[in-house]
């Protein structure tokens, strides 16, 4: 060791916080060097027997007295929003704010919430329940106070039901529990009463359609128990009466708990005596007239072991257990993840994320995988691993990682993503700037337990601690794959009369305006039967008609526009066939396509986007027709690009026949039926009915919800799928040969 680093330390005068650090630094240097000077294999080191949350410091009585700017701190494409801040949105000095768990609304996803242990100074270890919620997507934040002024609590977790209402489940020093509701989108919050409980809770809420739908389940440590070990209760009210609690079988602690869309509950955690990873599944919780009892419980090999007391978190653990099942009803249905941060086996510094799967309930579980991708270094840690599953089956998996730090401990949050089912993995992408983990601390050496993340159609929400002001401070960031666009939409049909001509319908989002070519296609289509002679397009904004066009060489008013078409290099290949250049505020529009004096037959509305770098793009298209059989079916074709090869684009495409009488539509197709086809001609998928996946034979319908944009009748059909770039191509039928109007809709849902 440095002697000069020795000598420091003997002059050392000052406060008690400074020597916190200094020494935590002491004992990381000590471990980095026996690990590099002698590799050895280190035994399993025993968990702590004792509770990890423990009240020790009485009330301050202090609110924050000082104020600074808020921190908003960005690194490449991801931007970190500081979440604990006062009303005006200031930062509060001299507190400590860490373990933040963060719920989002189902139905506005717009709306979050995050809670944390809230420390409002930081020379006390006093803590009380901290929340803060938002309303526009988490760009701004308000922290009205917490739960209860002066009431000691601890370890939060927060997760909301199908109806959007949060709930947040909070410990006291009692080791019991409250369970808090919001009916207003966390502006307010409810006591619904005592909730039995204990240290390192966590719960879940069970949101399928199974017969436990709105059940409540919670488990605890076997530390900090009043239950005699009995860790596992359960609320079948909405949170507002227990169970008395009772074993769950091998005692897993420092985990957390899900349910597949059966509603069976599963159970992760490990051991603290043995060290053994487990498993543990329930088949009848979701029967609330019986007592639960676990009908499956599964050792699980993480590749290490679950740690506490590390020196890069000196009196905390390096991160819990977390377990999620997929609910989406694709081929990855009611698979149950788990993934955690550990030290690998025979190893007493570092970590790693690791993380395994089950395909068949539980049952048994994957090789563990490793998710940090960067080379094999047992003085790097990575660590408060944490991850959650989209409605449609992505995994976003985030952690802390120190492997940019020449000192081994600065850390800044990473992200992975799977689409696979965890077969394979993106490249890990770093999303905040590095930051100190010792500096901050709330008269107790950590920065938390746990950080947390949950995940939606487009992206990952995260919650999570950093000091960038030099504080420990909450913050949110989105993380996602790199988005891709709608670069070019169109859709092909045979175009009729009246209310059965071709009409496009498509927004504009963003800041910026778009410039786009709307074509209408019809001689040079070939090998399609009866072709559309002499088509005319009509662009529109509501009433307003913004621009008509017969033949693309001429405008309306005589003029030539031959040149500003021909420079898109996309000029219709006929002179009769129609064209219309234009820039476009972010706003919804509607391209009629028509036969000239009445004409009929297959014709192609088509729109193009000429400045794919704009803040602004193509979000969805929605083409309304008659559907007939043969080659007269709707046919609506769409791009996939964007300027990053690794990117992705999650769609929802939608085929609605029924709910159009709603609008006064007549003669509507009565049962559509939709197909997804790559640009190969390939079958990506079908679909029938939306609630129903066809391939999977499972449920899809809180994947299509998730949406926002499900079908309003049963018996339309939706499809959901990221797509890599390249063409695609969506087809609208009548279930045994029906016919009708229709509407055929591709929706960009990032």
């Amino acid at each position: 060791m440095d002697n000069s680093f020795l000598a420091s330390l003997s002059r050392l005068r000052c406060s008690r916080a400074s020597k916190a650090k200094l020494l935590t630094r002491l004992v990381l240097a000590l471990a980095l060097g026996t690990s590099a000077a002698f590799g050895q294999s280190v035994p399993a080191q025993a968990l702590p027997t004792e509770e990890l949350e423990r009240y020790g410091d009485a009330p301050m009585f202090i609110w924050g007295n000082g104020r600074s700017e808020p921190m908003i701190s960005t690194h490449g494409s991801f931007t970190s929003y500081q979440v604990n801040v006062d009303a005006n949105g200031q930062n509060i000095t001299n507190d400590a704010a860490n373990e933040p768990s963060i719920s989002i609304d189902p139905t506005d996803r717009n709306k979050k919430v995050i809670g944390w242990r809230q420390f409002d100074s930081v020379s006390s270890n006093f803590r009380q329940a901290g929340w803060g919620f938002t309303t526009n997507g988490g760009v701004s934040w308000t922290f009205p106070g917490v739960l209860e002024n002066n009431v000691f609590r601890s370890d939060p977790v927060l997760a909301s039901n199908d109806l959007g209402h949060f709930f947040y489940l909070s410990l006291l020093t009692t080791f019991y529990d409250n369970m808090w509701r919001s009916l207003d989108s966390g502006q307010s919050w409810t006591n619904l009463g005592f909730a039995t409980g204990g240290d390192k809770q966590w719960f879940a809420i069970d949101n399928t359609s199974s017969s436990g739908h709105g059940f409540q389940y919670q488990c605890w440590s076997t530390a900090g128990n009043n239950y005699g070990g009995r860790q596992f209760s359960r609320s079948i009210d909405g949170g507002t009466n227990w169970m008395n609690p009772i074993n769950i079988p091998n005692s897993p602690i420092w985990g957390t708990l899900d349910v597949n869309s059966n509603g069976d509950l599963f159970i992760g955690g490990v051991n603290g005596d043995t060290l053994q990873n487990w498993c543990v599944r329930s088949s009848n919780a979701r029967n609330g007239g019986i007592t639960p009892s676990f009908n499956q419980a599964t050792p699980v090999n993480l590749g290490g072991n679950i740690v506490a007391g590390k020196s890069i978190n000196p009196e905390g653990i390096m991160g819990q257990i977390f377990l999620a099942v997929d609910r989406s009803g694709a081929s990855t249905n009611n698979n149950v993840y788990i993934l955690a941060s550990v030290t690998p086996f025979g190893f007493g510094t570092g970590g790693d994320v690791m993380f395994v799967r089950s395909t068949n309930g539980g049952q048994s579980f994957s090789a563990p995988r490793r998710i940090n991708d960067d080379p094999v270094n047992h003085n790097k840690w990575h660590w408060f691993g944490t991850m959650a599953v989209a409605p449609h089956g992505r995994i976003d998996a985030v952690w802390l990682d120190t492997r940019n730090a020449a000192n081994n401990t600065d850390s800044q949050l990473f992200y992975s993503y799977s689409l696979d089912g965890g077969d394979t993995w993106s490249a890990n992408v770093e999303v905040s700037n590095a930051f100190d983990p010792f500096i901050g601390y709330p008269n107790q050496n950590k920065i938390g337990d746990y950080i947390t993340i949950v995940s939606d159609i487009g992206g990952g929400n995260v919650a999570y601690t950093a000091t960038f002001n030099g504080e420990e401070d909450i913050y949110y960031v989105r993380v996602a794959p790199p988005a891709l666009r709608l670069l070019n939409i169109s859709t092909r049909m045979r175009v009729q009369t009246g209310d059965k001509t071709l009409i496009a319908g498509f927004i504009v989002t963003g800041t910026e305006p778009k410039q786009v070519i709307i074509r209408g296609i019809g001689p040079s289509l070939n090998g399609v039967g009866a072709v559309l002679s002499d088509p005319v397009l009509e662009l529109h904004q509501g009433n307003v008609t913004l621009a008509t066009n017969d033949n693309w060489k001429t405008r309306s008013d005589g003029t030539s526009q031959q040149a500003e078409v021909q420079a898109t290099a996309l000029p219709p290949q006929n002179d009769l066939e129609s064209a219309i250049v234009t820039t476009l505020n972010p706003g919804n529009y509607t391209a009629i396509l028509s036969g000239k004096n009445g004409g009929t037959g297959i014709g192609v509305v088509e729109v193009y986007d000429l400045n794919p770098v704009a803040n602004s793009e193509l979000a969805n298209i929605s083409s309304r027709g008659f559907v007939e059989t043969n080659d007269n079916v709707m046919i609506g074709g769409f791009i996939v690009g964007g300027n990053n090869a690794n990117g992705k684009a999650t769609v929802l495409i939608r085929a609605v026949g029924p709910s159009l009488t709603g609008s006064g539509v007549p003669d509507v197709l009565p049962d559509p039926t939709l197909e997804l086809h790559d640009g190969n001609g390939g079958t990506i998928a079908t679909n029938d009915n939306w609630k129903v996946n066809d391939q999977a034979q499972q449920s899809q319908e809180s994947a299509i919800r998730a949406t926002a944009i499900a079908p309003a009748n049963d018996l339309e059909s939706a499809i959901i799928a990221t797509l890599s770039p390249g063409q695609y191509t969506a087809v609208v039928r009548g279930k045994n040969s029906a016919t009708g109007v229709a509407l055929v809709e591709v929706y960009n849902v990032h």
